[in-house]
């Protein structure tokens, strides 16, 4: 009877080792996430990075850590993510660059956009500003149309550095209206927007949150936003189509895995971040940035990328557009 009993716990521990270790090895998260953000901070991808971090680790009780790896127009921070751990405890803020348009401005990534990684949730859309220097010559986006028309060459606009969103937008505002504005890249929207400000150049595109306080402030003086309706910070700014210009363009955030993630661990970080994006505090702190109200789902995210990465494509091969 006595030799019974360690067999009988010994057979019982042989039954019960697969199930706990099936059971840890389902056990998620297991320590905190991580988001990675590809760009600098203070920028407003940094921004929604850390609005939507928080809110997460409020709603989970997961500590979310937010790390910024900025640099090639994204493509460090995003390839550091599509050549890391695949556990789910990696996160990356997606965006136009990194998923879109860089296939198209770099002859080498070290990763691919479409297979590399799978949307969990569209955060934001923030829509561009067309914004100019207090003395440019004009007071309206018509009048400012008339007087790129009237002098080709003569005005300039400011961009965050080639290929970057700003200067895409404005390579289709010139397509679209035929004018000759002048490029300047600059490395970030800080050195632009100071420059912009100072009067070395006199116009840029550039995201909503960047701008208003100095839209308010009147150091610039916002001429045009570049969605299909006006946009509740800037009510009394008309739209590009209002005007009769078809370049409706935004800068886009959203939240990516890298595709080999577990499915479960996909499901639960999708209805995590689906729950925080749709919450009224989360929701409404977007809408100060700008942000149009989107729908949050993977499905619609994925559609997103797929179109925004054949247009973009197609205007970088019309303009022959390259990156620094």
């Amino acid at each position: 009877m006595t030799h019974r009993r360690p067999l009988l716990k010994a057979l019982a521990g042989a039954a019960l080792a697969p199930w706990v270790a099936g059971a840890l090895a389902q056990a998620f998260p297991a320590r905190s996430i991580r988001m990675v953000c590809p760009y600098p901070p203070g920028a407003t991808t940094d921004t929604v990075t850390r609005l939507v971090a928080a809110a997460l680790q409020a709603r989970s009780g997961v500590t979310v850590i937010v790390e910024n790896r900025g640099g090639a127009g994204g493509n460090i921070g995003t390839e550091a993510v599509a050549r890391g751990d695949a556990d789910g405890h990696t996160v990356l803020l997606g965006a136009l660059g990194p998923l879109a348009a860089n296939e198209a401005l770099y002859p080498k990534l070290g990763f691919n956009p479409a297979k590399d990684f799978v949307p969990l949730a569209l955060a934001a859309v923030v829509p561009l500003v067309v914004v100019a220097h207090p003395a440019f010559p004009a007071q309206t986006f018509a009048e400012a149309l008339k007087v790129l028309r009237a002098s080709p060459g003569k005005f300039s606009y400011a961009s965050a550095g080639n290929g970057t969103p700003q200067h895409l937008a404005g390579e289709l505002f010139k397509q679209s209206t035929g004018t000759a504005i002048v490029h300047i890249p600059y490395r970030g929207s800080g050195p632009a927007l100071g420059d912009l400000m100072g009067g070395q150049v006199q116009l840029m595109f550039e995201a909503t949150p960047a701008v208003l306080q100095h839209v308010r402030s009147g150091r610039l003086k916002a001429l045009a936003v570049t969605t299909a309706e006006r946009i509740a910070a800037l009510p009394q700014v008309p739209t590009l189509k209002e005007s009769g210009v078809s370049a409706e363009v935004g800068g886009w955030y959203g939240f990516v895995a890298p595709s080999a993630t577990p499915a479960d661990r996909i499901a639960w970080l999708r209805d995590h971040l689906r729950a925080v994006l749709t919450e009224p505090g989360t929701q409404a702190r977007l809408a100060e940035l700008g942000s149009q109200k989107v729908d949050s789902s993977p499905q619609a995210f994925a559609r997103l990328i797929e179109t925004e990465r054949a247009r973009w494509g197609r205007l970088i091969r019309e303009r022959h557009i390259q990156a620094d």
